[in-house]
């Protein structure tokens, strides 16, 4: 089983789905804290709009995304390893989402976890991803859909 993960910076909305339906991904995990972007249609509501259009599921998980305080420090200080270790921190309480998201995953269906960062290295997807893995038996592949 696989875990993806996507970042749309950089990319419009027509490769942006294209990528989506090449890798034939059936739900899109919205694991922005706030679905808003400056970069059309990737706000939730046109975003939810080009899934449908595409047989996509949408999932919005806000509470998943990473609060205020803690991208406002990462801007500052720029140390992505007290930023990880915070972020993963904070998903002790986010049982129930991370669950939801294994469940999912588990029963097949091939789940993209959406933020904007491009780089999911510098990005909460990627430890959002490993803790998912985590709560499988032999753990999930975890793969960072990029342009085609």
């Amino acid at each position: 089983m696989k875990i993806y993960t996507i970042g749309y910076e950089g990319v419009n909305k027509n490769s942006f789905m294209a990528w989506l339906v090449n890798y034939k991904i059936d739900i899109v995990a919205d694991v922005r804290q706030r679905p808003l972007s400056r970069k059309k249609g990737f706000s939730k509501n046109g975003l939810c709009e080009s899934l449908s259009e595409n047989d996509i599921e949408y999932l919005g998980l806000p509470s998943l995304g990473v609060p205020k305080e803690m991208r406002d420090e990462l801007k500052s200080t720029g140390n992505y390893s007290s930023f990880f270790k915070k972020y993963k921190d904070s998903l002790s309480s986010k049982s129930q989402e991370i669950n939801e998201l294994f469940i999912k995953i588990s029963s097949g269906k091939r789940v993209a976890l959406l933020c904007f960062e491009h780089d999911a290295n510098k990005c909460h997807r990627i430890v959002l991803a490993e803790q998912i893995s985590k709560l499988s038996k032999n753990g999930f592949e975890v793969r960072h859909l990029a342009p085609l």
